[in-house]
């Protein structure tokens, strides 16, 4: 049976409440899970989401408000703490889809946005209807959906009064201060020819992006070996032979596999190991290490922290029953306590001896939660002490594939909910839709 449960990020303002109603009319038999993230950054945040909380239960959603316990100032730094949360409570219930309130006008926003930086095409792209989880290892596996990425903000207000509902309205979205409310107040014209030039010039660059991806995903189907214990066994001639520009976006893509960081490397240190695996060199990028026969893996010398400032991975104690993710490579679902960290250098376990010697100080390693013996390796010994997954392949595809919409999950019915709920009002006296 299909599973018919979606998470909804829930702020209160007047997009997120249209989707909430929207969804619970097109979708009623829907299990909706609404996420409210009570930021800190104001006094009246905690009032704010109590607002929406009250709101998603009278709609019919379950309701949960998430704190940010260390608020940050900076909207970049609220961003990547709210989907860090919301990416962590959609793990903890099982939620794999969670759907946000973004319009065509925040689409227009952040293209105005990023093509007044520098920077290549790519930052063109834009946002879709369907893209992975920004934030790893908490959004592994997690898809945001936009279902009213082709709708104006001003008809979901409509829509709102329409039925009669109230919605908050941001006061720092008053403040320009922040790039984004300067180009807010800076409107183009809806609908006119820099705005439709721009969204042709995204559509543009997002195709030959995803083509790129697809293209990238063949040549790690056809060229890379996925071990079990988690490095990629390369085949050097297959990559030397391919267009540099889908070799390298590849590479990049392996080395996170393989390393679990939450960002790529740089363009120049994945041409640096493109001419390392051509050339059957060692070489270390990224968090990862390249050995001169072709086995890609994470560098042991990033278990302590890596010389360009990022920590290494912390170590992860489990009860029995508890979930979680380790060194952004592996999720864990522990039978009996646990702690994982890295292997360390001069440690053997049995079942390791087929892996390079060079990596195995890299390797992820489960040791006893209370007397800290060494147990066993994911992916190679670990049963029946815990279920170990893999994320390389899932980071792969999330990477490079373009995600979708639920099978049961008609993208644009939340579109026509709208508009039939505009229509309605239209139609009733003394209704100001």
């Amino acid at each position: 049976m299909a599973d018919r449960r979606l998470a909804l990020g829930l702020s209160g303002g007047g997009d997120s409440l249209a989707l909430l109603h929207a969804l619970r009319r097109a979708c009623p038999d829907i299990e909706l899970h609404a996420l409210i993230v009570d930021h800190g950054l104001r006094p009246q945040s905690a009032r704010e989401a109590e607002f929406a909380q009250a709101a998603a239960l009278k709609a019919g959603a379950r309701a949960a408000i998430l704190r940010w316990d260390q608020p940050r100032k900076g909207q970049a730094h609220a961003r990547l703490a709210r989907h860090r949360l919301l990416a962590r409570a959609c793990l903890e219930r099982g939620l794999s889809h969670l759907c946000l309130g973004h319009t065509l006008d925040d689409r227009v926003e952040t293209l105005r946005i990023r093509q007044s930086r520098a920077g290549g095409p790519d930052r063109l792209a834009g946002p879709r209807m369907a893209d992975p989880s920004p934030v790893w290892p908490e959004g592994a596996g997690l898809v945001i959906l936009r279902p009213f990425l082709g709708l104006r903000r001003d008809r979901l207000r409509r829509y709102l009064r329409a039925l009669g509902e109230s919605w908050l309205e941001d006061p720092s979205n008053e403040d320009i201060a922040y790039e984004r409310v300067r180009v807010r107040k800076d409107a183009w014209p809806a609908g006119g020819e820099r705005e439709r030039a721009l969204l042709a010039l995204s559509d543009d660059v997002r195709a030959a992006r995803e083509t790129r991806g697809a293209s990238a995903f063949a040549l790690i189907k056809q060229a890379a070996q996925i071990a079990a214990w988690g490095g990629v066994k390369l085949d050097a001639a297959a990559f030397a032979s391919r267009d540099a520009a889908i070799a390298c976006l590849a590479l990049e893509t392996l080395v996170l596999a393989v390393s679990g960081d939450a960002g790529p490397p740089a363009p120049d240190q994945t041409r640096a190991l493109l001419e390392a695996v051509a050339a059957g060199r060692a070489a270390t990028v990224g968090g990862a290490m390249l050995t001169a026969d072709g086995w890609l893996g994470r560098d042991p010398g990033a278990a302590a922290g890596r010389a360009d400032g990022a920590p290494g991975a912390a170590p992860l104690s489990l009860a029995a029953g508890e979930t979680g993710v380790f060194d952004g490579r592996w999720g864990i679902t522990a039978h009996q306590p646990l702690r994982a960290a890295s292997l360390g250098p001069r440690q053997k376990c049995d079942g390791d001896a087929d892996i390079p010697a060079k990596l195995r100080p890299g390797l992820a390693a489960l040791r006893d939660g209370s007397t800290g013996e060494l147990l066993a390796l994911p992916g190679v010994n670990a049963e029946p002490m815990a279920r170990c997954e893999l994320l390389a392949e899932t980071r792969i595809e999330a990477r490079l594939l373009s995600p979708t919409f639920p099978a049961w999950f008609d993208r644009d019915q939340c579109a026509r909910e709208i508009e039939a709920g505009l229509a309605n009002a239209a139609a009733r006296p003394n209704i100001n839709a």
